[in-house]
């Protein structure tokens, strides 16, 4: 049986392209170089540390601390760090006894010491002087050099013996454990120099012959402070007019 097309068929729904009708465009497709093997592919880059430093985990899970605060000692430093705080208050209170409590020339000026403060520096002076000939000076055979038993009557040395103990102090008293020549240095710099000064000023040479006490200083020229002739000497150097000493010339000071 024949089946004849109908005379009029319906339109399609789909229409026809256009001949000016721009085509729609392609998709973008991934370039060959898009995907590389694992092996090949360049390391992925670290991210940036986040804002707050001291939230950023560390590889346990745990929050690491602010670089800054990273490397200092914890609390087993505590221990240290009293003891410290001891020696800088303990320092600072010597340091305050020492302004306020002597005088202007320091604790081994004779002079300006208070009863007190000189008893306390005898002894301390006469534990000096007794270690220093029984531990070093006995063993020399020349008694020359050697320091009586009547060494405190005698004011020079006792300046000299005062002013070899206060370096004694510094060179062996000194809170430091490096290394260096300070105790070498006290026997050639202050030691030798101070007995050789009292063997040549012959301070104790008559007390290490008679062996008892010889005054040396009674028969000495003695000097008295603020003489009238030194008084008037000041007073014309600064308050009138210079007297030229013999020799000098006119508008010339005399020396002092």
């Amino acid at each position: 049986m024949n089946h004849e097309p109908p005379l009029n068929p319906e339109p399609s729904l789909r229409p026809e392209p256009s001949l000016s009708q721009e085509p729609p465009p392609e998709e973008d497709t991934m370039p060959d170089d898009a995907w590389l093997p694992p092996e090949d592919a360049p390391p992925t880059p670290a991210l940036s540390a986040p804002a707050n430093a001291g939230e950023a985990a560390t590889g346990t899970g745990e929050l690491a601390g602010p670089p800054e605060l990273t490397g200092l000692p914890g609390v087993e430093a505590i221990p240290e760090l009293l003891d410290r705080m001891e020696a800088v208050e303990e320092l600072a209170a010597g340091l305050y006894e020492e302004l306020t409590s002597h005088p202007a020339g320091g604790p081994w000026f004779w002079k300006g010491l208070k009863p007190k403060q000189r008893k306390e520096l005898w002894i301390e002076l006469d534990g000096f002087v007794v270690w220093l000939q029984n531990r070093i000076l006995r063993h020399s055979s020349n008694s020359a050099g050697w320091i009586p038993e009547c060494w405190y009557r005698h004011p020079d040395a006792v300046e000299l013996l005062t002013a070899l103990m206060v370096a004694h102090k510094a060179a062996y008293q000194a809170k430091s454990t490096k290394p260096g020549f300070e105790l070498t240095e006290w026997f050639s710099r202050a030691l030798w120099p101070t007995m050789d000064s009292l063997s040549q000023r012959m301070t104790f040479k008559n007390c290490m012959e008679g062996q008892g006490h010889f005054d040396a200083t009674s028969p000495g020229l003695q000097l008295t402070a603020a003489s009238p002739d030194f008084t008037a000497f000041v007073q014309r150097q600064t308050g009138g007019t210079p007297v030229p000493e013999a020799g000098a010339t006119a508008g010339e000071p005399a020396h002092a």
